[in-house]
């Protein structure tokens, strides 16, 4: 990333030969932008170590270098001259141009596939994480189209220059804000378990229905009594595959009743539980530190329950009690 950024003070102390030899190394850098974004996400979610695999994810960048490898690899005063002179290949700079924005896209779509399969996942079979993960990663995804598509439009009316700086600035403020906040919070993205569940839905893809509506109501009212006299969802560690054993059902029955008959994935089930059972709390025990309520409620840590209580009631929990004085 910093050689990226810095290649034009490449082309400033060009005439020393030392630094000549780099022109051009870092302008196709962005051509692994896309590569880096999709790694991101998922490491950022679930935490996966990069793999020997994920080298592949390198192809856009070296078939960069390769169609530009006649310039690359030219003498440092041959460099300066075709920059200076303006003689380069214009079909392969336009190539170029082409390649980097299409890996752009493309993996702009398969990171968006990537959220929202982990979303689902999530939300299938967990009940204790930050539902404003997902919120911050779509921001951050969008931002990352945004900036492309500045680019895109630079190219397009023939390589504007301001456009091109512009681009280059939000990418640096970008790249810095994910670093800060990363730093400040190394798990910031990170959902607990969610690693553990991923081949769930894989495994329940293609499952016929196991149950009649009558026989799903019968069920769907023994775990509702189930709940109301056991309270599962006060045990932060809660998840579909504890529950289902708790109760006595598959997980993948549990699901298909949550689902068809209350019409309800497994988080929004736990959690209208948590927060209910909060909002209880706060009437009858007025005094209570709104934080101490969430943790006996099940929840593991302050934003998560905030963001889950605003999710449910609209309002914060500060407010809600404040409308109840």
């Amino acid at each position: 990333m910093a050689f990226y950024f810095s290649s034009s003070l490449v082309i400033i102390h060009s005439d020393n030969l030392f630094w000549a030899n780099f022109i051009g190394w870092g302008y196709f850098i962005p051509a692994s932008f896309g590569a880096f974004l999709y790694l991101y996400c998922r490491s950022a979610i679930i935490d996966k170590s990069f793999q020997w695999r994920d080298f592949l994810h390198c192809i856009p960048f070296l078939l960069c270098l390769i169609l530009n490898q006649d310039y690359l690899l030219t003498s440092p005063l041959d460099k300066i001259n075709l920059i200076n002179i303006g003689q380069r290949d214009q079909n392969v700079v336009l190539l170029s141009q082409l390649l980097m924005l299409l890996q752009a896209f493309v993996y702009l779509g398969l990171s968006m596939q990537l959220i929202i399969k982990f979303k689902r996942r999530a939300d299938h079979a967990l009940s204790n994480f930050n539902p404003n993960i997902f919120t911050w990663l779509w921001i951050l995804l969008s931002l990352y189209g945004v900036i492309w598509s500045i680019e895109m439009l630079g190219i397009i009316l023939g390589g504007n220059y301001m456009l091109a700086i512009i681009s280059d600035l939000l990418f640096l403020l970008l790249i810095y804000s994910i670093s800060m906040a990363q730093w400040r919070d190394p798990k910031l993205f990170i959902i607990a378990n969610l690693a553990l569940i991923s081949s769930i839905k894989n495994e329940e893809k293609g499952k016929a229905e196991a149950f009649d509506s009558a026989t799903r109501q019968i069920l769907l009212n023994s775990i509702l009594e189930f709940m109301q006299d056991e309270h599962p969802y006060l045990d932060n560690d809660v998840t579909l595959d504890t529950l289902a054993k708790s109760i006595g059902l598959s997980s993948h029955h549990l699901s298909e009743v949550l689902n068809k008959q209350a019409n309800k994935n497994f988080y929004q089930f736990v959690n209208e539980y948590r927060v209910n059972f909060i909002c209880e709390s706060i009437l009858g025990k007025p005094d209570s530190k709104i934080l101490d309520l969430a943790i006996a409620a099940g929840f593991s840590s302050k934003s998560t329950f905030n963001a889950v209580f605003k999710q449910m009631k609209g309002v914060t929990p500060s407010q809600y009690r404040k409308e109840l004085k």
